[in-house]
């Protein structure tokens, strides 16, 4: 009768462990693999899968060993190549096991760009030509230096020459045609001091006017020789001479000397002797001796 009762317990109790056991396998599935097809329009275009390296695609595809889950997954895929748009997509899905999820990425070609011609007329020649920061070559004694492919739009224009002030522009250059520009360099006349000093902010005096507060630059200045001084509260005065260079700048750098203020020496002062008044006769003692010289001399007289 109790093995008749318990039988049917340990069935269902065994019943319920099989599917427990079930549901737990089913989620992690053992020795079974899936993968990600990764299909693009781009052969060769290089397959990135959560930020790493993963191949290029070959014959139209890529296959990606994949995670199996039955949960949702996140992963980063980017397919990029040389000339066109960098595709990205984020992965939700993990394949099942011995499939593979196709996930197709086209890339769009990128559009070349639109390119001109820059002709500069360039007087006198001779100076480097930049676009955009980049050397361009020299202008030659023909004076005119043109540049081919060149990316349309707007660009910036530099030509530098020695003994000439820089000259820059924002030039547009449009697209397949020659954009001409004519371009005019002006003589430096003038030349710039560069003045420092140690402690800084001193004040900067050139042949007595003050110029500003060092450190400064000071320049459109007059070639020739000039003055400089520098003066700083608890500083002595700091005086040089140097010479205005024309198209060049000048370093002037002056160490100022703290003012010493030196504490007054001690003087020893001995207290002087204060002399001791001498004895006066009274005029009572002066009288009595005048009375008694008279008396005296009344009495020889009546002898």
């Amino acid at each position: 009768m109790k093995c008749e009762v318990i039988s049917p317990i340990f069935l269902i109790l065994l019943t319920v462990l099989i599917i427990l056991s079930c549901a737990a396998v089913a989620d992690v599935p053992v020795n079974m693999t899936g993968y990600y097809e990764i299909r693009s329009n781009v052969e060769n275009a290089s397959v990135y899968f959560n930020g790493e390296f993963a191949g290029n695609i070959q014959k139209g595809s890529l296959l990606v060993p994949a995670e199996l889950s039955s949960r949702p997954v996140s992963h980063k895929l980017m397919i990029q190549a040389p000339g066109y748009t960098t595709y990205n997509e984020t992965i939700v899905q993990a394949p099942k096991p011995d499939k593979s999820n196709i996930i197709r990425g086209i890339l769009t070609a990128i559009p070349p760009p639109k390119m001109g011609t820059l002709s500069l007329a360039v007087s006198p020649p001779g100076g480097e030509v930049f676009v955009d920061e980049v050397s361009y070559g020299i202008v030659d004694k023909s004076g005119i230096h043109v540049l081919r492919d060149i990316g349309a739009g707007y660009r910036n224009i530099q030509i530098v020459l020695p003994g000439y002030k820089d000259w820059f522009e924002r030039v547009y250059v449009e697209s397949n045609m020659i954009t001409k520009v004519r371009v005019a360099l002006t003589q430096v006349t003038t030349g710039s001091l560069q003045v420092s000093s140690e402690p800084a902010a001193a004040n900067v005096l050139l042949n007595g006017t003050t110029v500003g507060v060092t450190p400064v630059t000071i320049s459109d200045l007059p070639p020739g020789p000039v003055m400089v001084t520098l003066t700083l509260s608890g500083y002595q005065d700091w005086n040089g001479e140097t010479s205005v260079m024309i198209g060049q700048t000048v370093p002037v750098f002056g160490a100022l000397a703290p003012v010493v203020i030196k504490a007054p020496e001690p003087v020893n002062v001995t207290p002087e002797e204060t002399p001791t008044p001498e004895p006066t006769q009274s005029a009572i003692f002066t009288g009595s001796i005048i009375g008694a010289l008279a008396v005296m001399t009344i009495c020889a007289k009546k002898r």
